[in-house]
């Protein structure tokens, strides 16, 4: 179950870095990223300090799974923490049924689609993972 944590932490710091280059130095094509309405214009535009929260949250989240690795804290309170951090990303995937998700209506985007491909897969795969992590770790 170690390599599932680790393989978790890896991601996740993977997705942080890429929120804090965003942060930095922006979004090169925003349309990619960010959903967008059926006039194309932007819905959710976190900006540069969303981007950074975004960033810390998911650097936290990494640190609760390279700690199941480690023991650095012990703590129980890290066990209900992880299985919500699972829990969110399961309702990242299935989404807001409006722009986001697996059962989106705005499908007409550059992002929908990536969202459709890439996005909201990765988030389903990391919410089981946890959660398998949870039950059976």
């Amino acid at each position: 179950m170690g390599v599932i944590a680790i393989f978790i932490s890896i991601t996740l710091i993977f997705l942080a870095g890429l929120h804090f280059y965003w942060a930095l130095f922006g979004i090169k094509d925003p349309s990619t990223v960010l959903p967008t309405n059926l006039k194309s214009n932007k819905v959710k535009s976190p900006g540069k300090f969303g981007a950074v929260l975004v960033g810390i949250a998911l650097l936290f989240f990494a640190f609760v799974f390279i700690n199941k690795v480690t023991v650095y804290i012990e703590s129980g309170w890290l066990n209900y923490t992880s299985a919500g951090i699972g829990l969110l990303f399961i309702v990242r995937a299935l989404g807001d049924f409006k722009y986001v998700g697996f059962f989106k209506s705005a499908k007409n985007s550059k992002f929908s689609a990536l969202d459709t491909r890439y996005y909201s897969p990765l988030c389903l795969l990391l919410g089981a993972l946890i959660l398998i992590l949870e039950v059976f770790g």
